[in-house]
């Protein structure tokens, strides 16, 4: 990895540590290692977008967490989008590196060309992977029912656009479906 990226990634880590969500990293590390798996010539960007796609919420808390709402979904894009852009400005980075990251960001949640398609992927994966057996059992402790939380897994594995990606995603899927019987 570059030495941006480094820099870039020690700032993710930095910023959920102080947030007190250090549970969150391993989601952003596994989004660029599906990133790279779904795209081995990723640039620079693309990785970059991977590991920073959420950073708003290490500032702006979970208040996105769960959502499929479009609006809510928007504002957290871009608010992760607005957040790098600062660090990266911040660090004097070329700006059609910014550029391409903000853009990048701003549409991981729904994609849209072909970079920001494999992003959302590899973020959906992750989410699978990581994320949605854990968020069973504390969105039950925040009331969520089990229709509230089957509608999240299917609309988060239904906007995989890739069929790679979804191969991947469908066990870990399927097995999210299944802890919520």
């Amino acid at each position: 990895m570059s030495k941006l990226y480094k820099k870039v990634e020690q700032f993710i880590n930095n910023s959920f540590i102080k947030a007190g969500r250090e549970d969150s990293i391993k989601h952003f590390e596994r989004t660029v290692y599906w990133i790279e798996q779904l795209k081995p010539n990723a640039d620079e960007a693309l990785l970059i977008s991977g590991i920073a796609h959420d950073i708003e919420r290490a500032f702006h808390g979970d208040w996105v967490k769960g959502s499929i709402e479009q609006g809510v979904l928007r504002k957290h894009q871009e608010l992760s989008a607005k957040e790098i852009t600062k660090f990266l400005e911040k660090e004097k980075i070329k700006k059609d590196v910014i550029e391409r990251v903000a853009m990048l960001i701003s549409h991981h949640e729904e994609g849209g060309n072909e970079d920001q398609n494999i992003l959302k992927d590899a973020d959906c994966v992750s989410y699978f992977e990581n994320q949605a057996l854990r968020h069973v059992k504390t969105w039950q402790q925040k009331g969520k029912n089990k229709e509230q939380i089957k509608n999240k897994f299917d609309y988060t594995f239904n906007k995989i656009t890739s069929k790679k990606a979804e191969s991947i995603a469908q066990p870990m899927y399927e097995q999210a479906l299944r802890s919520l019987e």
